[in-house]
């Protein structure tokens, strides 16, 4: 566990906020329109993972749906559970 710790923080960093291992510049955004499937991406209004990091996907992608959750951080699947698992189910159904 140890070497997999050691691992992740020469990648990345100290922290999800303080990158500066060697995925710094790491970017897969070039690789996007290889997707084809298509991609449910989610947000919370209140989500650090706000809508400048999600757009750069919902314009590459082909195929793609993109609901925010107006109550709701990181954890929507949580906050408005309900509503997920609805937006979650009618999107698997088509």
């Amino acid at each position: 566990m140890e070497h997999l710790l050691i691992h992740l923080v020469g990648r990345n960093g100290p922290s999800e906020f303080h990158i500066i291992g060697s995925l710094k510049t790491w970017s897969i955004l070039d690789r996007i329109p290889e997707i084809t499937y298509r991609t449910l991406l989610t947000n919370g209004r209140y989500d650090e993972v706000d809508d400048r990091c999600l757009q750069p996907f919902f314009d590459k992608l082909r195929k793609v749906k993109w609901v925010q959750f107006a109550e709701s951080s990181h954890l929507a699947h949580w906050e408005e559970r309900e509503r997920y698992m609805k937006v979650v189910a009618d999107f698997l159904a088509v």
